[in-house]
């Protein structure tokens, strides 16, 4: 958490912070600091807080809601995951959706506030790579609404297997 924090301190952008309360009294040297340029709470509304259109990134482990609501949403993320899924859901985002980076962890697992700085600075930065970032996280968040409508592939694919389920009499 510090090394977010000194990174955050060091861009100087305007932030929204959201971690488990009293974490960021124990963890971080900071949050006095941080508290001039950003707003540090406990709890929000994920959702509504990414549909904002001020919202130009999300540092997230890449759960798998998240990873969703992020693509619904259209905000490019940068990823750090931890264990599980969160590594594969990370993997989609760099690699293969490309909207958004990973960072990359150093000795002992840790992720230092120069690479939170990097990767952030791709994804907000006036650079070739923010913008196709950008552009992407736009691409899936456009299909991620088509599939979402009436006719679209989401509501077939779910009517199809829900009425595959009833059928088969595995209710």
């Amino acid at each position: 958490m510090e090394e977010i924090g000194q990174a955050l301190n060091k861009l100087g952008r305007p932030f929204l912070w959201v971690t488990r309360e009293g974490q960021i009294e124990e963890k971080l040297t900071c949050k006095d600091e941080l508290e001039k340029q950003g707003k540090l709470v406990s709890w929000c509304s994920q959702v509504e807080v990414l549909k904002h259109p001020s919202v130009g990134c999300f540092l997230t482990h890449c759960g798998w809601n998240s990873t969703l609501e992020s693509i619904a949403s259209g905000v490019p993320i940068v990823a750090c995951p931890i264990w599980n899924d969160q590594l594969c859901n990370a993997k989609l985002v760099q690699d293969v959706w490309k909207n958004g980076v990973r960072v990359d962890t150093g000795d002992g697992g840790i992720v230092e506030r120069d690479e939170f700085e990097r990767c952030i600075e791709i994804v907000m930065g006036s650079g070739d790579d923010g913008g196709k970032l950008r552009k992407n996280a736009k691409k899936w968040s456009d299909l991620a609404k088509e599939a979402m409508k009436k006719n679209g592939s989401s509501v077939v694919n779910l009517k199809t297997y829900a009425n595959e389920f009833l059928l088969a009499g595995s209710w």
